[in-house]
């Protein structure tokens, strides 16, 4: 009965191991895919709409509009596996209230570091400088501030192929307006092409 026993498990034992070599041979495969989909060098352009908030004190009072559709263009260099640099424009959005509206736009740079999670996902963090434009007009009146300040994000993005990817992201903007510091939220979701 012994002997019986350790003959009919031999076999599933054995069967057991090939699917395990079998399965990790695949995640193998599919990590070294998905390095060689999200972590080839080279350059990469991307576009994404966006929704953007103002976050703390508007210069223009309680009652803002405090959200707006916005967008940002960009273009980078994908250094190494887990590093790139990315400059791009982002308009920020209008935000409206009683004693005028608010738009702003920026040019910022970012070091770019992305993390794998999965075959084809990838986690990205981002830190940078965004130079930004901020325009308050009301009552005829029309004030310009520009500002230089800190820029941070996170997203998720995902490899269709080789040269396309879809990203969403989270970026805070720090924005002067009118001798005022605020943050702009934008909350976005674009297509990645790679060269």
């Amino acid at each position: 009965m012994t002997f019986q026993y350790k003959t009919k498990s031999q076999p599933l034992h054995r069967i057991l191991g090939t699917m395990a070599a079998a399965i990790t041979t695949s995640l193998m495969a599919a990590g070294s895919a998905h390095a060689q989909l999200a972590a080839t060098p080279g350059y990469y352009v991307g576009g994404n709409v966006s929704q953007s908030h103002l976050k703390d004190d508007s210069p223009l009072g309680a009652d803002t509009d405090r959200s707006d559709t916005g967008y940002k263009f960009y273009g980078g260099y994908q250094f190494t596996p887990n590093f790139a640099l990315e400059a791009g424009y982002a308009g920020l959005g209008k935000f409206q209230a009683p004693s005028g509206d608010v738009k702003a736009r920026g040019l910022y740079l970012d070091a770019v570091g992305t993390v794998p999670l999965a075959p084809q996902w990838s986690a990205l963090g981002r830190v940078g400088v965004v130079d930004t434009e901020s325009r308050i007009s009301g009552s005829g009146l029309t004030v310009k501030d520009h500002d230089t300040g800190l820029k941070v994000g996170a997203g998720l993005q995902y490899d269709f192929s080789a040269s396309t990817a879809l990203r969403g992201e989270w970026e805070r903007y720090r924005v002067g307006m009118d001798s005022v510091r605020t943050n702009v939220d934008q909350y976005s979701l674009g297509l990645v092409v790679k060269f």
